[in-house]
């Protein structure tokens, strides 16, 4: 998979994502000096630091990649799932009710999360809440988290 358009942010677009970023997470994050952004696809776009994905835009939805968590430049709410989900959401499936183990107090609806096993607590995916905290927990069937980006994925393998 190639970038299209791909170019390094000024200062000025830099602190307008950081902006956008404020808004959407708090003060969660920490961004470089050195950002990069490229098209994938029409509706699928990349910001890349040291030439990793960073942060990627799914139509209006900005969100962080799996590495940007893992390096720790990005903090998220965290919902824990048992490992016989793992399969499944490394594959892009949502996550279900009845796989999560885990939830932090703090997640609302539509707010992004970062998915973890339970046994390594490793980040599986990001996702969009369909449900707040309270909800999964006193639910016992139905998606509760939308899977925006795993591991494996197209993003996860980008060079």
């Amino acid at each position: 998979m190639k970038l299209k358009n791909r170019h390094f942010l000024r200062d000025k677009e830099i602190k307008k994502l950081e902006k956008e970023l404020r808004e959407r997470l708090g003060e969660n994050f920490s961004i470089p000096e050195k950002v990069e952004y490229g098209v994938l696809k029409d509706d699928l776009h990349l910001y890349l630091v040291d030439g990793a994905p960073f942060l990627i835009r799914m139509v209006d939805l900005l969100f962080p990649t799996l590495k940007a968590i893992m390096n720790g430049a990005i903090k998220l709410p965290k919902v824990t799932v048992d490992m016989g989900a793992v399969g499944f959401i490394t594959k892009g499936a949502d996550i279900m009710v009845p796989g999560i183990v885990k939830v932090d107090d703090n997640i609302k609806q539509f707010s992004l999360v970062v998915v973890t096993d339970e046994k390594y607590d490793k980040p599986l995916a990001v996702g969009l809440a369909l449900m707040d905290a309270q909800t999964i927990k006193s639910s016992s069937k139905g998606p509760a988290i939308k899977n925006l980006h795993h591991v494996g994925d197209n993003i996860w393998n980008f060079e």
